[in-house]
């Protein structure tokens, strides 16, 4: 009996000790490559290049394929202290707020092997600020009026010397505007279709990002797939990003995007869903409905180099017309709030100038027209444009309300009138569209980024910082804001501008956007907050 049990404890032992040999010398299993399919009907403008691309899906490509000094926190609201660092360990700011210091990581490098010092930061501010393009962001932004100078301390150190004390600094720093370009892109770089040589990487100079670009496919001049594939040279590799590669597949309508969703084929859709299929999506147990605050806007221009609309009262009429609650409630769902600022609400410094108009205050719209000869029998005609090509959500609904709101006074007739979005960018340039609707997503998160927009140079409405005297008086209670050395200081520049541009009406803010995402229900690492700012590199599957 005893006999037997040894003989049985020795053959499971030899069994066992088998079984040990065979898991040591057997190959280590291959990992398993993690993907998630992402879905929108958002599109790159024109460029991926920081020197160029100044549209929201631009911007969400860059930040996924490169990386700056710092960077907010995810999910805080992007005040001073929601700032760390990236590219930079630590930064300093001398007593003026005119000189920083930052220190960078060392060992770095790029795809090629170059390293990442304080030469390449300096090279990629001169590089982005000198091409000053007509319609880029360095120039819109005001980056060589901000930045006086980049120097190089010590292989890992540079300072910034400005021209004023700027008091959003990191905040600037933190956009994808500034971004480091790779060293050998000296002219701007723009899409090309994809070659056995130079791959999609001949198409933009990002680097140093959580993922690299290893396809982008275009078929005249429209987005049709991205890949993006884990960057190992990312200064946090390998904690990021949590997936390995990350295909964006592109469609025309939310009607595709949110068909593609339920057919099984996307993980994650995200821009632009209707608040219709949203709404439907909660619903579901298969899906996961992601809302967050948003820091995007819509509002109402006017082309004041066209009769009426470069008169005030004209302008204060048609902004008393508009019920912004009731299109929060029924074109969106209550997915929107109503904006009554160009600074959004829960923003620093935010006052909601605007509703000294009221809601449908028809009888104020009736007097500030009738000053110019319009009533029932000659009504004033507004031809109001809307792009048409899926960059902003519900663009034909928010038309259509429009209209009904205005027409509603009795003294306004609407024609509506619509193009995509790159003929809807050459007719804002031309300067040919009397009344339209626009969106600004920001580019840093600070009232500075905002205030700007009634007379911002690039929207071309005949209103800007030299011409009227309200667009003077705006400019300058806008570098007041911008430069002040204390909190009061700022706050008292920023309610007095929001006090002008609600007398003057150069434009009409509409809505503030909510953030929202659906998705598949393993999806996990969302953040949605104030930054608008879609992080590809903390998404995973479950």
């Amino acid at each position: 009996m005893e006999r037997n049990q040894t003989i049985a404890i020795v053959v499971i032992l030899i069994v066992v000790g088998a079984a040990a040999a065979y898991i040591l010398l057997a190959p280590p299993p291959v990992p398993t490559e993690s993907v998630i399919i992402f879905g929108t009907t958002d599109t790159v403008e024109a460029s991926i290049d920081p020197a160029q691309s100044y549209d929201y899906f631009g911007w969400e490509i860059i930040t996924s394929l490169g990386a700056g000094l710092v960077e907010i926190i995810p999910g805080t609201s992007a005040g001073p202290d929601d700032i760390r660092g990236a590219l930079a360990e630590s930064w300093t700011v001398d007593e003026t707020k005119t000189q920083w210091d930052f220190v960078l990581r060392e060992g770095l490098e790029f795809y090629d092997g170059q390293p990442f010092n304080a030469t390449c930061v300096k090279w990629s501010f001169e590089r982005n600020i000198d091409m000053a393009l007509e319609d880029g962001p360095q120039l819109n932004m005001g980056y060589g009026d901000i930045i006086d100078e980049i120097v190089v301390l010590d292989t890992y150190e540079v300072r910034f010397n400005l021209h004023i004390a700027f008091a959003p600094f990191l905040q600037l720093m933190s956009c994808a505007a500034s971004y480091i370009v790779h060293p050998d892109f000296k002219d701007d770089a723009n899409y090309v279709a994809y070659s056995s040589t130079a791959g999609p990487r001949g198409s933009h100079p990002n680097d140093l990002g959580p993922y690299v670009l290893a396809n982008w496919t275009r078929v005249g001049g429209t987005d049709t797939l991205m890949r993006l594939e884990a960057n190992p040279n990312y200064w946090d590799y390998p904690n990021l990003p949590k997936t390995d590669t990350i295909i964006i597949q592109f469609y025309s309508t939310d009607t595709a995007l949110g068909a593609a969703l339920s057919g099984g084929d996307l993980d994650i859709a995200y821009r632009h869903l209707s608040p219709a299929q949203v709404d439907s999506f909660k619903d579901d147990a298969d899906f996961t409905v992601w809302e967050g605050v948003g820091a995007s806007i819509q509002y109402m221009l006017f082309q004041q180099t066209i009769y009426p609309f470069n008169e005030t009262r004209i302008r204060q009429g048609v902004a008393a017309a508009l019920n912004r609650s009731n299109l929060a409630a029924t074109v969106f769902e209550g997915t929107v709030d109503p904006l009554y600022s160009v600074v959004p609400a829960g923003m620093a410094y935010h006052k909601p100038s605007f509703e000294v108009y009221g809601e449908a205050n028809y009888t104020y719209t009736q007097d500030c027209l009738d000053d110019f000869g319009y009533d029932s029998e000659n009504k004033l005609v507004i031809d109001l444009w809307y792009e048409s090509s899926g960059h902003y959500p519900s663009s034909e609904e928010q038309a259509t309300f429009y209209k009904s709101n205005l027409e509603a006074s009795g003294v306004i007739t609407v024609n509506i009138h619509s193009a995509d979005w790159p003929t809807y960018r050459t007719q804002r340039n031309a300067g040919t569209m009397p009344v339209f609707i626009y969106g600004w997503y920001p580019d840093y998160i600070d009232p500075d980024n905002y205030g700007f927009l009634p007379f911002a140079s690039w929207l071309n409405l005949g209103y800007n910082e030299t011409y009227p005297a309200g667009g003077v008086q705006q400019y300058d209670l806008w570098v007041e804001g911008r430069s002040a050395q204390t909190d009061e200081a700022r706050e008292e520049a920023y309610f007095d501008l929001q006090d002008l541009q609600a007398e003057e009406v150069s434009l009409i803010p509409l809505w503030q956007g909510r953030n929202n995402a659906v998705t598949v229900t393993a999806v996990e690492g969302i953040v949605l907050d104030i930054t608008v700012n879609w992080r590809h590199w903390l998404v995973y599957m479950t």
